[in-house]
């Protein structure tokens, strides 16, 4: 498919270790026989307190101090907290009785006056209900998580929201898109609490993600009917994995080194790379996109980071800032009469790839990218009727797909970016 979200669902064969333990011994039925000389006191054993985890590599401070001193540095100031404050807002007041976000199905929760548009709709656009409810839920549960809303927490004014997000999002381990994300907001959910209540779905989700790789050493989302891996889904995959390593869990060695090799066997042409491999006998030719997503792989994982390749995708994420350039106009075409015609390009999509990669790159290359992500999105927030605080889904993947949903939550996470994440640094 052409460089968007991948929107397709699948059944996984999810293989559970299963283990056998010796039987208990059994009592003895002779008395037992009174010992010659009592016995030595034993010290009372010191509680068992379980191993604490590491400190966070990549999830970002989201609350106190240094979130603040993280949000000062890198640019989110108080017009961004406004908006991201809105944002949530209007995806709060649209959650469904479920917990999810369902992008189809948000105009029922609107106020009285007027329904929002902006619907979700088929894989390709179809005009068909929206079958993707859980990744773009998980991907609107990740935007409370990123300022740092605890599920659960009675102190916390978005605490239920997130909670019965969560809850409402196990059980969809077949849906692979939705898989990757909700892997990722499980991750970020133990963190923040850190009371294991996740642990199980952060390591059920990391066991069904590793079953997907490929012998390439990526990550494919229509594998097995296409072996080989793909650029987008494996974006999807490195993110949750390695914000799953932040709740915990054990990844393979030998990940960086696979995904890297992968994205070296695609076609690259200044800094755009191809979909998959031998892309165009399947009908793609590189995109900017991709080499958005394969700058922000290399950058997760730490791999090959001074190499060309990367370079050449860094370059092309600086010259790509963010422009919220886009018209649609009626004109005449023979034969079809009046047709909607798209001048200009946008993806949020892509922008969130760009503004990760920045961000992880260096604090140079994320200053200007952040500036010009902050501009647009400021600029065209709605800020009327029951649609305030949210985006409207112009953006080609957010505009076919996922809608106002998709919309709102990928722009609160990127004005999120500052603290959201942590640099190496």
């Amino acid at each position: 498919m052409h460089p968007g979200p991948l929107l397709t669902t699948l059944l996984l064969g999810l293989i559970a270790a299963s283990s056998t333990t010796d039987d208990p011994p059994r009592p003895s039925a002779q008395a037992p026989q009174a010992p010659s000389t009592p016995p030595t006191p034993q010290a009372p054993r010191a509680p068992q307190v379980p191993d604490a985890k590491a400190p966070p590599r990549l999830i970002g401070p989201r609350s106190g101090k240094d979130k603040d001193a993280a949000a000062r540095r890198f640019g989110a100031d108080a017009s961004v907290e406004k908006a991201v404050l809105g944002g949530l807002d209007w995806l709060a007041r649209h959650q469904d009785e479920s917990g999810l976000f369902d992008p189809d199905g948000f105009p029922m929760r609107c106020a009285d006056g007027g329904a929002c548009d902006g619907i979700g709709k088929g894989q390709h656009g179809e005009d068909m209900p929206c079958p993707f409810d859980a990744a773009l839920s998980a991907m609107a549960t990740l935007a409370f998580l990123g300022h740092g809303h605890v599920p659960g927490a009675a102190s916390d004014a978005y605490g239920g929201v997130v909670e019965r997000a969560l809850l409402a999002l196990r059980g969809h381990d077949g849906d692979r898109f939705a898989l990757a994300i909700a892997t990722q907001a499980f991750a970020e959910a133990e963190v923040l609490e850190g009371k294991g209540r996740w642990q199980d779905d952060v390591e059920r989700g990391v066991a069904g993600l590793l079953e997907l790789r490929q012998t390439d050493g990526a990550f494919g989302y229509a594998a097995p009917w296409r072996p080989g891996s793909d650029v987008p889904y494996s974006a999807l995959v490195v993110e949750a994995l390695m914000t799953a390593r932040d709740a915990g869990a054990t990844l393979p060695e030998d990940l960086g080194k696979g995904v890297d090799a992968f994205l070296d066997s695609l076609e690259l042409k200044k800094g755009r790379l191809a979909y998959l491999l031998d892309g165009r006998s399947y009908g793609y030719t590189p995109t900017t996109t991709n080499g958005h997503l394969a700058a922000a792989m290399r950058e997760l994982l730490d791999v090959d980071r001074s190499g060309e390749r990367h370079r050449a995708h860094l370059a092309l994420v600086a010259s790509s800032a963010p422009k919220w350039a886009i018209e649609f106009e009626e004109i005449d075409v023979p034969g079809q009469g009046k047709v909607t015609a798209q001048i200009g390009e946008l993806s949020l999509y892509q922008w969130y790839y760009g503004n990760l990669a920045s961000f992880l790159a260096g604090p140079d290359k994320f200053r200007n990218y952040y500036t010009a992500t902050k501009r647009e999105l400021l600029a065209h927030q709605r800020k009327d009727g029951c649609a305030k605080g949210s985006w409207n889904p112009e953006g080609t993947y957010e505009r076919q797909t996922g809608g106002r949903v998709m919309a709102t939550a990928l722009a609160v996470l990127m004005l999120e970016q500052p603290y959201r994440h942590r640099r190496r640094d």
